[in-house]
């Protein structure tokens, strides 16, 4: 009988950490990534004394995570830390950091929070963007017939 009671409470015990970390992870989609200068570590001066700094000039990924509520860009810490974009990819927090697994990797990768905003907002100066992007096009093509005609605009 206390085996069978110590077996519950064991099994009981696990499914709610197995369920609390699994809460504790949110869900987004990584749109962008480009290539961008490494960011100086946070604590400069003890990474310098130890001589942990990045070689001058590496490239470290930064990426744009979007979630339901916020967007995130976010910056690796070395050149290798690399993410398949337009995936759905699970994530925490941990001291100020953003932990993705890729794939089936041992360890997580760390991330640095470079910039938030919310998601509405972020949508809306997609639009801006894309409507600046449409217009110089148009613009473009414009100048473009009419030196093709011989005519000034």
């Amino acid at each position: 009988m206390s085996r069978l009671f110590l077996m519950v409470v064991v099994l009981c015990s696990l499914s709610s950490s197995l369920l609390a970390e699994k809460n504790g992870r949110e869900e987004g989609t990584i749109v962008r990534m480009r290539m961008t200068d490494c960011m100086a570590p946070r604590h400069a001066f003890m990474s310098s004394m130890s001589g942990a700094t990045p070689p001058a000039g590496e490239q470290c990924p930064e990426y744009v995570l979007v979630t339901d509520k916020v967007v995130y860009v976010i910056s690796g810490k070395s050149s290798d830390q690399l993410v398949p974009l337009a995936e759905s990819t699970r994530f925490h927090f941990q001291n100020n950091e953003v932990l993705i697994r890729v794939d089936d990797a041992r360890k997580e990768s760390h991330f640095r929070v470079k910039a938030m905003v919310l998601r509405p907002e972020w949508d809306r100066n997609q639009e801006m963007e894309e409507a600046e992007a449409a217009a110089a096009i148009v613009a473009h093509r414009s100048l473009e017939g009419a030196l093709l005609a011989g005519t000034r605009p």
